[in-house]
């Protein structure tokens, strides 16, 4: 990146909190070892009551600001975010995963390079537990991958999210054009924006599949928790926003009946089509 003024903001990256200190250092570490130096890191804990707003407190990085909020939810935390943001650029870290030290370059570059695209999502591979050191050394996990950029289009929303919400950079003027995350929403908050943004034709989204972003699978996730049957059954409510905006409805219905059905196999065998 050239003729940058001093301590410029480009990239605001918002974390939001809520008793993750079990995962929260090694996602701030990654942040911390970027190879991008014009960026915030908002950290928003959401109330956490584990050792999370000591850890916070005792952080020393000019780059880190953190919000301690009252028990308030992942939507209205996010929005916090959104609006005490200062870069024309916001991206997402969720608290349990981790970013390649390139991400933030890599990121921006292309929307640089690109006016038109207002959203840019990366592909992500799982964390294992290897150091933050093992991560940085990306190579290996990109055999396969590129930075073709493919744009997201309304079908692809119907099999699945094809937008991993650690993964994305975005124009922080994008929420110009659709409403900032749904505070009256319990889950499914990525998801939810990223099906108005399709909606509403204004929004340019674009992916590419090489490794930016490691994601740290758990039991404590809220799509593989207790209430995983009402996620399950909201995700297809927000999917059928769609279909009155697709050509042989009646079929993509079927479609999402069955990813419908897929979700709600047990754990274990589900695993098996993914293997």
């Amino acid at each position: 990146m050239n003729n940058k003024a001093n301590n410029e903001i480009m990239v605001s990256i918002i974390t939001t909190t809520f008793n993750s200190f079990k995962f929260l250092p090694l996602c701030i570490k990654s942040i911390q070892n970027q190879t991008f130096n014009y960026y915030e890191h908002i950290i928003i804990n959401d109330g956490s009551t584990d050792n999370t707003k000591e850890y916070l407190n005792s952080l020393k990085d000019d780059h880190i600001r953190v919000f301690h909020l009252e028990r308030s939810g992942r939507g209205p935390s996010l929005n916090k975010g959104l609006l005490e943001s200062k870069g024309r650029y916001i991206a997402i870290l969720d608290a349990d995963d981790l970013s390649i030290s390139s991400r933030l370059e890599i990121q921006t570059d292309i929307l640089e390079e690109n006016p038109s695209y207002d959203l840019l999502a990366s592909g992500y591979s799982i964390f294992t537990g290897q150091s933050i050191e093992g991560i940085n050394d990306s190579s290996k996990y990109q055999e396969n991958s590129s930075l073709s950029l493919k744009k997201i289009n309304l079908k692809d929303f119907i099999y699945k999210n094809p937008i991993c919400h650690s993964s994305v950079m975005m124009r922080k003027d994008i929420f110009n054009k659709v409403d900032t995350y749904d505070q009256t929403r319990n889950e499914l908050f990525d998801f939810d924006l990223w099906v108005r943004m399709v909606i509403s034709k204004e929004v340019n989204m674009y992916q590419f599949d090489r490794v930016l972003i490691f994601r740290n699978l758990h039991d404590q996730q809220y799509f593989e928790s207790k209430k995983r049957l009402n996620y399950i059954f909201q995700t297809y409510r927000i999917r059928k926003r769609l279909l009155k905006l697709i050509n042989y409805s009646y079929f993509y219905q079927l479609v999402m009946l069955c990813v419908l059905f897929y979700g709600l196999l047990p754990r274990f065998i589900r695993k098996k089509f993914m293997n």
